[in-house]
């Protein structure tokens, strides 16, 4: 089995995720935390889940039940949460983005 490795990054998108959600519906937010973690601790197991990304090298586990995308890279080793995005979000758009500013 694979290692869980959740980038800084990602981390951070799943705390803006539920604080937003908090300000209105802290049960709501409580949900999709643990829906969203649910879906990422299946990850090791089964690295080979959800689809192809767009962007190379990378998959998209849709998470069950909710508008959510994690974007993972699968290793040798681990497998590691790069974002975790809204469904509602231009994926490619948003990709492009994080990458530009990880080269500044």
């Amino acid at each position: 089995m694979k290692h869980l490795v959740i980038a800084v990054p990602a981390a951070r998108d799943l705390e803006g995720i539920v604080e937003y959600i908090a300000q209105d519906h802290p049960v709501a937010a409580e949900g999709v935390y643990r829906g969203i973690v649910a879906a990422a601790r299946r990850l090791p197991q089964f690295p080979a889940i959800g689809r192809p990304g767009r962007h190379p090298e990378t998959r998209e586990l849709s998470v069950s039940g909710l508008p959510y995308l994690i974007v993972c890279e699968v290793g040798a080793e681990a497998v590691t949460i790069l974002v975790i995005f809204h469904t509602a979000r231009d994926l490619a758009q948003a990709l492009r983005e994080r990458i530009k500013g990880n080269a500044s």
